[in-house]
């Protein structure tokens, strides 16, 4: 099966070719080829690696890359995550773009790689550019029909090795870099944390389970955690002997908040309190669509562990 791979070079793509390259499948059955621009650097991709260009705004170059490649599926993980200018073309028009190639090629599977808050189960931040964009794409998918059948997963928060772009890395920076941590280093964040490895499984799933069995959606999701258990356990994992003491969020609002109030008003400090109360949220999702996915996964203190690692062994840590 010949795979064209968008968003190769990133995050989840990197992490599936080398999958791919170390034996997956167990029997080759899946040839990748990932699509890069012209000023996307390959390093990072296995030696041997077959690419071609292609850009997702482009809709001539998405067509001649499906006839050279002579594509029986794609995998869809390119997108633009931060910059909000690019999200419409890259993520809406350039999902169209190649939803159309893929139809006129005549493929036999579409995988996507969505994100949490744009399944139907899961309430969308209306104010993130980048899940309205998802969303979006999701009606391209799956409110039309196609000759091909149409696969989405739904990770929530993602660890694991191959995060050149360093999305995990000020967490364990901070652990690794103090021997005690305590507000207000840190906020009360909750997760939900999934391994990268967990996401790779999912997307060979859908590209060589029976079509009925991979067609639809796949939530690839862990169990909701709290900012303690997190922080803890890579500070397990990470160097440097950090200790995080656990402080009760009633503490924060009835003790800590109420001190940094007093101290901004007399001029000590900077800010209030009020910040110290917010809580961040890491993908976290209701508990029936907890720990879901269409493998069997790995433990979230995994994830964690992989990353600190990776870290560590790149000379980060």
């Amino acid at each position: 099966m010949n795979v064209l791979v968008t968003g190769a070079t990133g995050f989840i793509g990197l992490n599936l070719l080398h999958a791919l390259d170390e034996g997956a499948t167990g029997d080759g059955t899946i040839d990748p080829v990932a699509m890069v621009r012209p000023s996307t650097s390959t390093a990072r991709l296995p030696e041997g690696t077959e690419t071609v260009t292609g850009d997702l705004r482009d809709p001539e170059s998405l067509r001649a890359a499906m006839v050279e490649t002579d594509a029986d599926a794609v995998v869809h993980l390119g997108a633009a995550v931060y910059d909000t200018s690019e999200m419409a073309g890259t993520n809406t028009a350039g999902t169209e773009n190649l939803v159309d190639a893929a139809a006129a090629a005549d493929i036999d599977r579409f995988v996507f790689v969505s994100t949490i808050g744009a399944h139907p189960d899961v309430p969308a931040d209306a104010g993130s550019p980048y899940q309205q964009s998802k969303v979006e794409s999701e009606a391209l998918l799956f409110g039309r029909d196609h000759p091909f059948a149409v696969s989405a997963l739904y990770p929530t928060y993602i660890f694991g090795p191959r995060d050149y772009r360093l999305t995990r890395y000020d967490v364990v920076r901070v652990i690794a870099a103090n021997r005690l941590l305590v507000p207000p280093l840190y906020t009360h964040d909750e997760y939900n944390i999934v391994h990268v490895a967990d996401v790779v499984d999912s997307l060979v799933h859908c590209l060589t389970a029976d079509r009925d069995d991979a067609a639809g959606r796949h939530l690839v999701t862990g169990p909701n955690l709290t900012n303690g258990q997190v922080l803890r356990t890579i500070a397990r994992h990470a160097p440097g002997n950090c200790t995080v003491l656990g402080v009760p969020y009633s503490l924060t609002r009835w003790g800590i908040k109420p001190a940094m109030d007093l101290l901004y008003r007399v001029g000590v400090s900077p800010v209030p309190g009020e910040g110290f109360l917010e809580r961040g949220d890491f993908g976290t999702v209701a508990p029936p669509l907890e720990s879901q996915a269409p493998v069997e996964g790995r433990s979230w203190e995994r994830a964690l562990a992989d990353t600190v690692a990776w870290y560590e062994r790149v000379g980060l840590l």
